[in-house]
């Protein structure tokens, strides 16, 4: 396997679970629209360390991002 596959395994197995979890978390009550503003700023400034910590840890960390902005975007849109 090319380190490229690997670097997006690792990012669409990491953007599921998270994603899953937080939509999942949110719908139990466990989990504000303003915990998951914060988490999106520290998960950001994980992505921002990632960067300079290689390649992988950068594709995982830009997959937690996505995922936590993603399900904040899915939960304000069944809101509105």
């Amino acid at each position: 396997m090319f380190f490229e596959e690997i670097q997006n395994e690792i990012y669409d197995s990491t953007f599921d679970a998270i994603y899953n979890a937080l939509l999942e978390e949110y719908k139990e009550g466990k989990l504000s629209i303003e915990r998951l503003m914060m988490n999106i700023d520290e998960q950001q400034q994980v992505l921002l360390n990632g960067f300079f910590e290689g390649e992988t840890k950068f594709a995982y960390a830009s997959a937690t991002v996505d995922a936590h902005q993603y399900a904040l975007a899915m939960i304000k849109r069944e809101l509105v």
